[in-house]
């Protein structure tokens, strides 16, 4: 098993309970960078692998291709971590790996857990509350709306669809014992505390 373990911005004290149980019960823990590596160790002894700035493709599918090879080889024979700063799902290292080792190891199960990512870290620390839509971006085309409070998934969906997206998931009360994802086909109606993830599918 491989687990995604997010850090937080950078703060120690905002690393979750949950993050730092992770780390403790992982057998092997990786990091990207000597700043992730000095808040896991207080929990274990992560073990950095180097991604190197580089425009060189070929290079860079070789890199990510044997640091996918050694987190898969840990997570196939036991309890394996990757531990990011900010969110493992958001702008992350993490999110690539994953990636390459889902195609390369399909087996591997891989779970995340999520974390202080840089837009909750930025509204606090800039005085910034984000009481209004915003958009979030590091100059890639966008291709992925999500809307907090979707208490009409159906409608919202066919609005969508028609600006070009085609993939949609509704998670209702998430992280939660009353957690419920769904794909595909749209509830007419859902609950307050809904978020409607929408996207275009890459190959489009």
């Amino acid at each position: 098993m491989l687990i995604g373990i997010s850090l937080g911005p950078g703060d120690p004290e905002l690393l979750t309970i949950k993050a730092a149980s992770a780390l403790k019960s992982c057998s092997r823990v990786f990091v990207p960078g000597e700043m992730a590596a000095e808040l896991a160790r207080p929990y274990c002894l992560p073990e950095i692998l180097h991604f190197p700035m580089t425009l060189d493709k070929e290079e860079l599918e070789r890199i990510w291709s044997e640091n996918a090879r050694t987190v898969a080889q840990a997570a196939a024979s036991g309890r394996a971590g990757f531990a990011c700063i900010g969110d493992v799902n958001t702008f992350s290292t993490f999110s690539h790996l994953e990636r390459t080792i889902r195609q390369s190891h399909p087996k591997i199960e891989i779970q995340t857990i999520p974390g202080v990512g840089v837009v909750p870290a930025l509204a606090s620390r800039l005085a910034a509350p984000l009481d209004r839509s915003f958009m979030v971006s590091d100059g890639s085309p966008v291709d992925t709306v999500i809307r907090i409070k979707a208490t009409r998934p159906r409608k919202l969906a066919e609005e969508l669809r028609a600006a070009g997206y085609d993939e949609f998931v509704l998670g209702r009360m998430l992280c939660t014992e009353q957690e419920k994802i769904i794909r595909g086909e749209m509830p007419e109606r859902s609950d307050y505390f809904s978020v409607l993830l929408a996207r275009r599918r890459k190959e489009r």
